[in-house]
């Protein structure tokens, strides 16, 4: 970052603190002024299971041909194992490299559709939805290796009415840092977001099922609008899909036995340095923040302790404040459609923040 601009959002600092405070306050009084409104239009969702347990397995792919060739030799396995009619659809998002001539000559099994230019993960996996056909949608990034009998563990507790998504365990290459059991903790008004070691047989239920390596009801899914462009280009997208679930009254699982081999990044730091995805994943949770939580309690703790969870959230990531702030301004160009999809989507809800947080939390 040019240091003259690091300076100047330094400056601008407390400038943003009071402006979260201000906008916190404002947005308590929208939602009071909209929710006559709100009240009026209710909706049930429907608590319906998938008709059936076949599956649509979205890999998205980007210059990821070396991925691909440990992904889909696995993937082949699983899905040949796993009983029903399912498909494997690979979204080539404007790849040179190769990825898609190779999928058509080596993996004729597969769908291939292939995108002219990179859309990233959002957009490019709506293309892949936009071709599925079957009545359980299944998202795998393409740095994963699965395990013979990920997709029978992950399609099994499909059947219940008010499930939403099953997510599965996740191995990572090195250190761990991701599990698939998704879960978190709320401080000073901030929204932690934790991955915890599972076990077989746990019960608690993942805060969200993750965009890579998980398996969604295509009827909830759609009826939620998927994975909103609100949080283009990434990140964070996920985490919004499964709390609009939660909010209606649907429950996403853990499936301890149904494993992937992740090389977490493996394509996403290929095209974002550290410090851009460190700051897209700050601004798309500030945006999930406004986007999904409603509870004006902490809407206002949320505003109040901004500044000092800017602070401390730049130290522990090994960013600047200045970064912090760059992060936060940049969720402006994008409230306009975060207080819209907000309003929209409180006429579904059936279950509260607090209550949610209460279920979801880890112990800190």
């Amino acid at each position: 970052m040019n240091p003259l601009l690091r300076m100047l959002l330094t400056v601008l600092f407390p400038l943003v603190w009071i402006g979260a405070v201000a906008f916190s306050i404002a947005l308590v009084v929208i939602d009071a002024l909209c929710w006559p409104f709100v009240a009026a239009i209710r909706r049930q969702p429907l608590d319906e299971p998938p008709k059936s347990r076949n599956a649509s397995i979205v890999v998205l792919n980007w210059n990821g041909i070396d991925f691909l060739r440990d992904l889909l030799p696995s993937l082949r396995v699983a899905v040949a194992q796993c009983p029903g009619d399912h498909e494997v659809i690979i979204v080539d998002n404007g790849s040179d490299d190769g990825s898609a001539d190779f999928v058509a000559r080596e993996h004729a099994w597969t769908v291939l559709v292939r995108v002219p230019e990179n859309r990233f993960f959002i957009r490019g996996n709506r293309a892949g939805v936009e071709h599925a056909t079957r009545d359980i949608l299944v998202f795998l990034n393409n740095d994963m290796r699965v395990e013979a009998d990920f997709l029978v563990e992950l399609l099994r507790p499909f059947g219940k009415g008010d499930l939403f998504a099953v997510s599965s365990r996740i191995e990572m290459q090195g250190h761990r840092a991701e599990t698939g059991l998704a879960r978190c903790f709320v401080r000073r008004g901030e929204l932690r977001l934790l991955q915890v070691a599972g076990v077989l047989g746990d019960a608690r239920a993942p805060m969200w099922a993750g965009g890579g390596s998980s398996a969604f009801d295509r009827r909830k899914y759609d009826a939620i609008g998927g994975f909103e462009d609100l949080y283009e280009p990434c990140y964070v997208e996920d985490v919004s899909l499964s709390w609009q679930a939660w909010r209606r009254g649907w429950r996403c699982e853990y499936a301890h036995n149904s494993v992937v081999h992740h090389a977490h990044r493996g394509t996403s730091s290929r095209v974002f340095s550290r410090s851009r995805l460190e700051r897209l994943n700050w601004r798309n949770t500030e945006l999930f923040f406004i986007r999904g939580v409603t509870d004006p309690r902490l809407v206002l703790v949320h505003g109040l302790w901004f500044g000092w969870n800017l602070r401390k959230r730049a130290r522990t990531l090994g960013l600047s404040i200045a970064d912090g702030v760059l992060a936060s301004l940049s969720v402006i160009s994008r409230l306009g459609s975060a207080i819209r999809a907000r309003e929209s989507a409180r006429r579904c809800y059936r279950r509260s923040d607090s209550d949610l947080f209460r279920d979801l939390t880890e112990t800190q």
